[in-house]
């Protein structure tokens, strides 16, 4: 088969070029007309006509695929979809990431951008690209085997999703929360504004050994209270430059540097930038309190600069001094000392007060530029794109006179818990001019790559430094071992840019998508000061893997390869090979606390409002008068004689009950009774007897832990004595009580109830007249008991 069609496209291959060039003929063999008389009709018919030609003899070189063969890409394509290996790239060709992928079975499915999708087994195999002369025939194989495969996977989901720029297209796949993607859909902290507002917080985040930072202050000119506080900025360290420069000048020179009867500058403006420093200084130490500082204008301040410039950048010197030099520089020397206490990037300010220009939202050096005037700034701050202005390092560590960065990959690969991974590896770029800083040209101070491969190097350079202006980090420790200080890298350099990527991440990390199965690589910019200490200038999303030079063809496809061994690999096996990356941070999550049964519920009703005013009050009044209709119907039916009820004492129920109190039962009762109302009832005054015999309980003294325990037998005691004294308690010719439950018949009836009072006088027979008045007055049930236990035992 391979032979056929290799003969095939020997034969038909100059056909194509001779039918083509036909064509060509057909079309330049016309005779010379005017251009009015070629119809766009015409025109048509001939292009049909060649396209017709070139597909016929096209269609004579394409491969054909058979059907055990086709029988075999499609169990391929089962197998990949049942494990969950289809994998799409976007945005870019990206070999080593097809290659990678494909090497552990991974399948492609190549997003198309017509709808349709294929039907039957013509859909899947029709439409194959033609074989270019450069393609071999097992590379067009499978090139077209490929589109076979992908034609097959269109109605499946991809679970591996790369793309390196953000599309409309992103959201359908972020969709699925199984996917596996390469971006985040938010990281503010990969722009120059959104860093610099986040690490404005920074300092919530800082532990030491574990996360610091190091980032030149920035103001986002956007908001105007961070132009205020650049201006404010801008002056004091205006001052501190002043100082540093004539400090410099006593100490290189003699005292023609400094002061001369030409000079245009008086002693009065270094009297000043010791007192703005000196106040600087006092506030603090919080000495302001007490203190009310001199108010300085703006017209003052516009003085002082002007002499600033004219001493630092025009090199000026001073007309007079009202003190001797030595003098002077001590108190420039001391005021320099304090400032340095509390002014963390004193040492790499320098004296030019030089302050870099950036565009919010671009990368790759676009609009960037220096800037060392307050009107420099105040142009961008009307535009419409934000900026920010950053104070520049005036004092970077050079090689070989020239000024470097430092490129550093990280992946951040799960958001909560942050986890973080950095690459072992880094490379620097190099500038392709010698560092000064009187010249504010891009090719000096911008190391992009993007930036110095638009500019020539000069010959000034020197011819250690690599011509494609980059160095991988094994070159940087040589170069650190040759000037002494090889042990810089591992203990001061790459645990600095490590504290420097944590901290970052940690105040950047309540703004980032939180979406799992999500990675994303990116790459921080490091610049070094004179002691060796990484600053972070900014972050990338997206960095740049090309192979643009000799140390990113190296560097760029072993980094992609160990991407996919951490994302890939080490899902399935935690011990699998990551290669160069290091797992430098993983968060301390909480963990769930176990279930303890404990089920916390709310229960609650719905509350109606009421329609209106009005019949909220009438339905109220309703109320109230069923509620006396109601009492004055239970009153007349069911209590014949309220008297009785009404002198009666209140009884208490057993939930109120508290505790006896001690009294006579029959003098209670008196005490209940009016005897000037006529209730049908005689009663006769009790004389309380004498008590001669004490009681036969005896108080023992317990401690106050055993009270407790013995409360409840004293109340049960109190109430069986005060019981006793009732019923035992008789006088010959007076009333007695007696507590009963009787049971009284009527005849023919069923009647049955409860008697509480039997009345006896000696003077008449009673028997009969209490009979009468007991079935009279009766009550249809009473309980004895409680009546009694009211009445003896009144609660506290």
């Amino acid at each position: 088969m391979g032979s056929q069609d290799t003969s095939t496209a020997e034969i038909t291959e100059p056909l194509k070029d001779e039918d083509s060039r036909n064509a060509t003929a057909v079309v330049s063999s016309a005779p010379n007309t005017k251009a009015s008389t070629v119809t766009p009709d015409i025109q048509q018919i001939v292009h049909d006509c060649t396209k017709k030609s070139n597909s016929f003899v096209e269609n004579k070189y394409k491969i054909t695929i058979t059907s055990e063969r086709l029988l075999q890409l499609r169990r391929l394509v089962e197998c990949a979809t049942k494990d969950h290996k289809v994998f799409t790239i976007r945005a870019g060709v990206w070999p080593v990431i097809r290659r990678e992928l494909i090497r552990r079975g991974w399948l492609e499915k190549v997003e198309q951008n017509s709808k349709q999708k294929p039907t039957n087994m013509e859909d899947v195999t029709s439409n194959l690209p033609a074989k270019q002369d450069w393609e071999s025939h097992q590379s067009y194989t499978e090139k077209c085997e490929k589109m076979v495969i992908s034609r097959m996977l269109q109605s499946y989901d991809c679970d591996f999703y790369w793309s390196m720029r953000k599309e409309p297209v992103d959201l359908q796949h972020r969709a699925n929360a199984f996917k596996l993607m390469n971006r985040f859909s938010r990281s503010l902290f990969a722009s120059k504004e959104g860093l610099a507002l986040l690490l404005q917080q920074h300092y919530w985040f800082t532990e030491n050994g574990v996360a610091s930072i190091n980032y030149p202050r920035v103001y986002v000119l956007g908001f105007p209270d961070h132009y205020n506080m650049f201006v404010d900025d801008f002056r004091i360290t205006a001052c501190m430059g002043f100082l540093k420069c004539f400090a410099e000048r006593y100490e290189t020179g003699d005292k023609y540097d400094i002061k001369s009867p030409d000079g245009k500058v008086p002693y009065a403006a270094l009297q000043f930038a010791m007192d703005r420093c000196n106040d600087y200084i006092a506030a603090q130490k919080h000495l302001d309190l007490d203190k009310d500082f001199v108010r300085i204008w703006d017209h003052e301040w516009e003085q002082f600069l002007t002499n600033y410039y004219t001493i630092v950048h025009e090199k000026g010197l001073f007309c007079d001094f009202s003190e001797p030099l030595k003098t002077a520089y001590a108190t420039v020397r001391s005021t320099l000392k304090d400032m340095q206490r509390f002014w963390p990037q004193y040492n790499i300010d320098g004296m030019k007060n030089i302050w870099i220009l950036k565009p919010g939202n671009k990368c790759r050096g676009r609009g960037i530029q220096l800037v060392k005037n307050v009107a420099d700034v105040e142009k961008v701050m009307g535009l419409k794109l934000k900026y920010v202005v950053q104070k520049y390092i005036e004092r970077p560590l050079i090689i070989y006179k020239t000024k470097f960065d430092i490129r550093q990959w990280f992946m951040v690969t799960n958001v909560q818990p942050l986890t973080i991974w950095m690459y072992r590896d880094s490379y620097l770029r190099f500038s392709g001019q010698n560092f000064s800083l009187e010249n504010f040209h891009e090719s000096l101070h911008l190391t992009n790559h993007a930036v110095q491969c638009r500019y020539r190097n000069t010959d000034a350079r020197d011819k250690l430094l690599p011509e494609d202006n980059m160095w991988d980090c094994h070159s940087f420790k040589a170069y650190l071992k040759s000037i002494g200080h090889m042990e810089k890298w591992n203990e001061v350099i790459y645990p600095g840019m490590k504290e420097s990527i944590i901290c970052a991440m940690l105040a950047s990390q309540d703004t980032m998508d939180r979406r799992q199965n999500t990675f994303e690589i990116y790459g921080a910019d490091f610049m070094l000061s004179e002691d060796f200490r990484p600053w972070l200038i900014e972050v990338n999303c997206s960095p740049d893997l090309s192979f643009s030079t000799t140390v990113t063809s190296r560097l760029c496809p072993q980094c992609m390869e160990d991407i996919i061994k951490v994302v890939v690999d080490r899902r399935k096996d935690p011990n699998a090979d990551t290669g160069l990356f290091d797992l430098i941070y993983k968060q301390n999550y909480p963990r769930t606390p176990p279930y303890l049964g404990m089920n916390l519920s709310v229960r609650g009703r719905k509350i109606f409002r009421s329609k209106s005013k009005g019949k909220n009050e009438k339905s109220e009044k309703e109320k109230a008068l069923v509620r006396l209709r109601k009492n004055d119907f239970v009153k007349s039916e069911f209590i014949k004689d309220t008297a009785i009820t009404r002198i009666l004492p209140k009884l208490i129920s057993p939930e109120s009950y508290q505790g006896p109190v001690i009294e006579d039962f029959i003098e209670e009762l008196s005490r209940s009774v009016n005897c000037d109302q006529d209730c049908g009832v005689d009663f006769v005054p009790v004389v309380k007897p004498e008590k001669k015999v004490k009681s036969e309980r005896v108080a023992k003294r317990v401690s106050n832990k055993a009270k407790s325990n013995t409360s409840s037998v004293y109340r049960r005691q109190n109430a069986r004595e005060n019981t006793t004294r009732a019923a035992s308690s008789s006088c010959q010719g007076k009333m007695t009580m007696s507590v009963a439950r009787v049971t009284w018949g009527k005849e023919g009836g069923c009647l049955k109830g409860t008697n509480i009072f039997n009345k006896y006088t000696p003077s008449e027979d009673s028997a009969d007249a209490n009979k009468n008045y007991l079935n009279k007055n009766c009550f249809t049930e009473f309980n004895l008991n409680n009546m009694m236990t009211g009445l003896a035992c009144k609660g506290k």
